[in-house]
Order: C-alpha cells, then sequence, then structure tokens
C-alpha cells in the first residue's frame, strides 16, 4: 500500500465551476492539497480504512403518505432530464465485443478475473476520513467527463446526508482504481472537489437522490485518471427503470450469507434490473438480484458490458434481505443526476 502514495508531490489547483450551480446541487472544495491527501494516507491508516468498508443502508419501507411529503418537498431541479455519455476505452485493451450467447444471470456474486477485464481500470476503491475522523471505503467507478478526472459514487460514500451541512463531508479522499489486496495496478488519484445532489446532503434520501460525482487531482505523472485508464460512459434518463444483463461491481465487505468477503477482492453480479416500487413516478428505483453488502457501496450498475460502449445506469446504494436473497437498489437516475454530472463536468 505503501508504494500507492510514495509519488512526486504536487500543489493543488483551485477548481472552476460555471457561475451558476443548478438548483438542488452543492459542490464542496477540497481543503486539503493532493500533497497533503497523499500524505495522510501512510499504510497503516490505509489498512485501517480498508478494514471498515462503509454499512450499505437497508431498505425502510415508504408510506403513500411520505410519498406525498416528499413531493411537496422537493425543488426543482434546473436541468434537461436527460443526459448521456458515449464510453472511452480503456489504455492499452479493449471493451469486448458484442456476446453471441445469452448473458448467465449471477446473483450470488462472483470475482472479477484480476487484469483480463476492462473493470480492473474502471472501477476501484474509494478511502476517506469520515467527519468522526475514522477512516472507512466505498466503491467508485470513472465517468467519462469533460474534465477528464471524475468518478461516480454513491451519496452516501461523500456526505453522511444527516442535514449536518459542512460538517457532515467526508474528506481526505483517495482513489486507488483496480484495487486488489492492498495494491493497485494504476496508482491513486485524490480529490479536488465533491458534487451531490441537496436531497441526499440535506436529508439522506436513497430513494432517487443517492448518489455524487467525485471531481479529483491531476496526478503528479500520468495526470488525467481517464486519459491513464479510460471511462465508463452513462444514461441518465427519468423513468427508465428495467436494463437487461446489467453488471454490477464493488467492493463487498459482507454480503447475503457470505462471511468470506473482505472488501479486498473486486466482485461483480449480473442481471436484470426491475422498478423496485409502487410509487411511480415518485419512487423510480431499480433494483436488481445481488447478494453484495458493506464495502460495494458507489459500485456502479453497468449497461453494455459485453459491447464497445458501457454506460452507467445506476450506482449501488441500499439493499433488502428476505428468504429469497438480497435485493440490491440504486436510486433513480434522472434530472437530478444529470444536474450532478453536469456540475461536475464545469469544474476543471
Amino acid at each position: 500500500m505503501a508504494a500507492l502514495s510514495l509519488t512526486p508531490l504536487t500543489a493543488q489547483a483551485a477548481p472552476r465551476t460555471g457561475q451558476d450551480v443548478p438548483a438542488g446541487i452543492t459542490v464542496s472544495v477540497e481543503k486539503q492539497t493532493d500533497r497533503e491527501i497523499r500524505a495522510y494516507w501512510t499504510p497503516a491508516r490505509l489498512r485501517a480504512a480498508a478494514a471498515k468498508p462503509v454499512d450499505m443502508p437497508t431498505l425502510k419501507k415508504r408510506s403513500s403518505a411520505t410519498v406525498d411529503a416528499a413531493a411537496e418537498d422537493s425543488a426543482p431541479v434546473v436541468s434537461a432530464a436527460h443526459a448521456s455519455a458515449p464510453a472511452v476505452k480503456p489504455v492499452n485493451s479493449t471493451f469486448a465485443t458484442p456476446a453471441t450467447a445469452a448473458a448467465i444471470k449471477i446473483s450470488v456474486s462472483q470475482e472479477v478475473p484480476y487484469t483480463t477485464a476492462p473493470q480492473y481500470s474502471l472501477v476501484g476503491r474509494l478511502f476517506f476520513k469520515e467527519p468522526d475522523g475514522a477512516g472507512a471505503s466505498c466503491s467508485a467507478a470513472v465517468i467519462v467527463s469533460n474534465n477528464r478526472n471524475t468518478l461516480w459514487t454513491a451519496g452516501h460514500c461523500v456526505h453522511q446526508g444527516d442535514g449536518s451541512g459542512a460538517a457532515g463531508w467526508n474528506t481526505m479522499t483517495e482513489f486507488i482504481p483496480g484495487y486488489r489486496d492492498g495494491s493497485g495496478p494504476y496508482g491513486s488519484w485524490t480529490i479536488k472537489s465533491k458534487v451531490v445532489n441537496n436531497k441526499w446532503m440535506d436529508s439522506g434520501w436513497k430513494y432517487d437522490a443517492d448518489y455524487a460525482a467525485v471531481v479529483l487531482n491531476d496526478h503528479p505523472i500520468w495526470g488525467k485518471l481517464q486519459d491513464r485508464v479510460g471511462a465508463f460512459g452513462y444514461t441518465f434518463t427519468a423513468g427508465l427503470t428495467d436494463h437487461a444483463e446489467v453488471f454490477a461491481a464493488g467492493y463487498p465487505g459482507e454480503g447475503y450469507k457470505r462471511p468470506e468477503f473482505n472488501a479486498e477482492r473486486m466482485m461483480f453480479c449480473y442481471g436484470d434490473t426491475v422498478d423496485a416500487g409502487p410509487w411511480n413516478p415518485l419512487d423510480d428505483r431499480m433494483s436488481m438480484d445481488c447478494d453484495m453488502g458493506h464495502g460495494s457501496s458507489g459500485g456502479p450498475w453497468i449497461e453494455g458490458k459485453n459491447t464497445k460502449d458501457p454506460r452507467i445506469i445506476g450506482t449501488i446504494s441500499h439493499h433488502e434481505d428476505s428468504a429469497a436473497g438480497r435485493k440490491q437498489f440504486s436510486s433513480e437516475h434522472d434530472s437530478k443526476a444529470a444536474s450532478t454530472i453536469s456540475t461536475a463536468n464545469s469544474i476543471s
């Protein structure tokens, strides 16, 4: 782990955003520089954070009264209802050609074959310091962006979602793409800015706002993360819940009847997503069968894994267990998600 942060050090430039941040979106600029963040993550601190994967929230039943209250309290977001962008293929690799055989549904997660798939450059582990000072970790993915330095993850991997405002941000964030057993083949990147929806930051509203964009500093040697490893594209469309052959990846430290999980290996599920609840259009969450839990939060849901243009359509957010197994959920990725990635795109 020590080698991940032992790189030449550079000062952090202040990010530049457009004049107007969309309504309902908050941007937080990291106070610490790239140099300070790298110095903070000693091998001992990385080990401690690696041993504390962030809890994935469990589903809380939503009543019609709660839905009505949410509708009344919902602030409009000034953004197009749809946002999309194509993927950028990994360096020294390529995305798969379209599959000819029917995909196998995988709800009992399996390990991603090490280094043999693009996921090992585009998905990684996110380390950070929580407001109480403890180190912790989540999952995240590289998403295509104008600044070529952006991650997509869960809102609860960035802010506590408890209405505490500036006091609720996680800090000292470092991303290790392709993390495995305490190391990573592509180095590490540090945080510059965080972008979240206020419905998450103010009230932890996982139903339609548990996602965030993380804008990174340039690496002292390799520069932009996207130029180094490539990036997933994305499709954020209101009301679209059903997707076929979705790939979910992350670093679970807990799972449904999976005591062997320790968050040190990237795991995946594969299957179809469906509409998660009866309260449309106020609850357009997606769900899929997958046994991954704590630590996999923030991992991407990818549509088109077996094509040349894989895209993020959701983010691992929360789960529900039953005798039949575990269901994993993603907040709806609609105009609010579009505003989030659009705001990240304005940060250079």
